[in-house]
């Protein structure tokens, strides 16, 4: 028998949280967007993790061996 280390994606609920100067609520969603991809902002920013409500964010029907679908196999 072979030993095996999987590690499944989950899906943790926490919020990314920034102000921003902007005229409109739209400007102002372009700009939060804009840091978070340019990692522009801190561990400050992410609200408290949800514990009590992980999902997994997995794809159990796809290929278990296709990259992105949360799930993560390799023979120890």
């Amino acid at each position: 028998m072979k030993r095996y280390k999987v590690g499944l994606a989950l899906k943790i609920p926490s919020n990314f949280e920034i102000e921003v100067n902007a005229v409109t609520k739209k400007e102002a969603l372009r700009k939060a967007l804009g840091k978070y991809h340019n990692n522009e902002f801190d561990e400050d920013n992410l609200t408290n993790v949800d514990w009590e409500n992980l999902e997994l964010d997995i794809n159990e029907k796809g290929n278990i061996d296709d990259i992105g679908n949360g799930i993560c196999i390799e023979e120890i």
